[in-house]
């Protein structure tokens, strides 16, 4: 980031780095303040509760991390998909930087820890399931777009960019959640392998 973020900013940072740390069930606004380095009360002049934080903090990170891509001209869709699904998965400190200011050490565990947990919690909660499938269909629409794009512009065969856009949705899904609850430490590296030979296979570059 290019400026020292605002104090909403800064609660939603240590939130995502309690909650990667502690995990839902065992996250309380105390360690969100220790992580802050302030007295958690401050929390409370913004957010109402932990969803409420939590909640805020999933709707911005999707904005930086997928809503943007809307915004962003298509001049090579090849290119643009592979870097979008390894923005996504195998994040570089200047695109985290974009989202975090003082990100994790290890941000792709964390990336990982903090999706299984929030959408293990929506599971049994509305207002995160809500937030969970607004997520989904963000990312999946992405896909979609830049697939189309693709098509149009004659780098990819006429494919159902909304059905591969599915199939490459769900195997990045995938790929965090082998991250997070397995000992596959090569759990990314397989997923991005997969989704390669897809690309490949669709696109009528030689």
């Amino acid at each position: 980031m290019s400026s020292y973020p605002d104090t909403q900013q800064r609660i939603r940072e240590a939130a995502f780095r309690a909650l990667a740390e502690h995990g839902y069930a065992d996250l309380s606004i105390k360690d969100i303040g220790n992580e802050l380095g302030q007295n958690p009360s401050i929390i409370y002049h913004y957010y109402d509760s932990k969803d409420d934080l939590l909640l805020s903090m999933l709707d911005v990170f999707v904005e930086i991390f997928v809503g943007q891509q809307d915004e962003q001209q298509i001049t090579d869709a090849e290119d643009e998909l592979r870097r979008f699904v390894g923005q996504i998965l195998h994040p570089t400190p200047a695109q985290v930087e974009r989202a975090i200011f003082s990100p994790p050490t290890d941000i792709e565990t964390a990336v990982s820890r903090v999706y299984v947990e929030l959408w293990a919690h929506a599971t049994w909660d509305d207002d995160f399931r809500k937030e969970t499938t607004q997520a989904e269909d963000s990312l999946r629409a992405v896909i979609a777009r830049i697939l189309r794009a693709g098509i149009e512009d004659g780098q990819f065969r006429s494919v159902d960019a909304e059905l591969t856009a599915d199939h490459i949705c769900f195997l990045i899904e995938q790929g965090l959640h082998t991250q997070a609850t397995t000992n596959r430490d090569d759990a990314v590296e397989r997923v991005l392998t997969i989704i390669d030979g897809i690309v490949a296979d669709i696109s009528l570059e030689d």
